[in-house]
């Protein structure tokens, strides 16, 4: 079963059984595991072209350059990523 199947079969279960079955330590592990998947489901990055020249650390950004963002969490990533760094969104580039 592929990330969309079993996150359809977590929601199923937690929408119609949910608290009524489960402890609660197993509604989270549920929860938890929903979140997990949903990240593995690869998700095109964002795509902006800076207006003015912008700072990060010791790199420098000019105008016009395109910076791709992770579509989850919103931060930079590069197009050697196969997953965000910071949240670990899987990335279609």
């Amino acid at each position: 079963m592929d990330a969309v199947g079993s996150i359809s079969v977590i929601r199923n279960f937690m929408g119609n059984a949910g608290r009524n079955m489960c402890n609660d330590s197993l509604y989270k592990a549920l929860e938890d595991a929903d979140t997990a998947l949903q990240l593995q489901i690869p998700r095109k990055t964002i795509v902006k072209i800076l207006n003015e020249d912008v700072s990060a650390g010791i790199v420098v950004f000019k105008a016009g350059t395109k910076v791709h963002y992770c579509p989850e969490c919103l931060g930079a990533v590069s197009g050697s990523q196969n997953y965000c760094n910071r949240c670990g969104q899987k990335l279609i580039w």
